[in-house]
């Protein structure tokens, strides 16, 4: 039997491919579940929330967006209108995880007290952030002479694998592996299709995303 055309999809977004392990069949906190806004689902990127509620054992979503979470009770989905760096559930995971999210927050300590709060003891917290150091800025900084190149206008903080390291040790999480992978977008641009060329020679340390898998 062959693969729809959304298990297709799945197959080429990295970051689904690498959780994917992690998250099968577990009971899963999907934290800012919403992605910015309901519109661009399946536009830009892959839904990841749909794509954890088919394959885990059973998802929560929290966000802070409440018209799009109201939306989304609506439709059976269970999910809440909740802050990041204050949730509370009443309830531990198998895996929270927090995709592209803490480089937005205003205390990423507080948020990591949560996590550890509704974490159960061999549970696993799934970060993706982008990498500080990717070739793209590099290439950027050194083409335009700049040491500020492009980012969301709505980030806090830069994550390198030594900052993101620092900082989940100063909370008791170890990290157990980092992974890089290029930004999911479901159709890359050409540019981004050949710097992901040139990381497959210079090595994925150089790549778009960071997904780091502590407990």
């Amino acid at each position: 039997m062959g693969l729809s055309k959304m298990e297709k999809k799945y197959l080429k977004d990295k970051v689904l491919t690498t959780i994917y392990p992690y998250i099968k069949d577990k009971e899963v906190l999907d934290i800012g579940c919403i992605e910015h806004d309901l519109e661009r689902k399946d536009k830009e990127r892959i839904w990841v929330h749909d794509f954890l509620r088919q394959n885990a054992k059973h998802v929560v979503g929290i966000d802070i967006l409440k018209k799009d979470i109201e939306t989304l009770k609506k439709q059976g989905y269970d999910v809440y209108c909740q802050n990041a760096e204050t949730f509370k559930l009443n309830k531990k995971f198998d895996v929270i995880f927090a995709g592209e999210l803490i480089e937005h927050l205003s205390n990423p300590g507080l948020f990591l007290e949560k996590c550890k709060l509704h974490l159960k003891k061999d549970g696993f917290l799934i970060l993706t952030t982008p990498n500080a150091f990717t070739l793209s800025r590099i290439l950027e900084e050194i083409i335009f002479f700049t040491n500020d190149p492009t980012v969301n206008p709505e980030h806090t903080l830069w994550y390198s694998p030594t900052v993101i390291k620092e900082l989940l040790r100063r909370y008791d999480i170890n990290i157990n592996k980092i992974y890089f992978v290029d930004y999911p977008n479901i159709k890359p641009k050409v540019t981004t299709r050949i710097i992901s060329l040139i990381c497959d020679i210079f090595g994925n340390k150089f790549r778009e995303t960071m997904i780091i898998i502590a407990k």
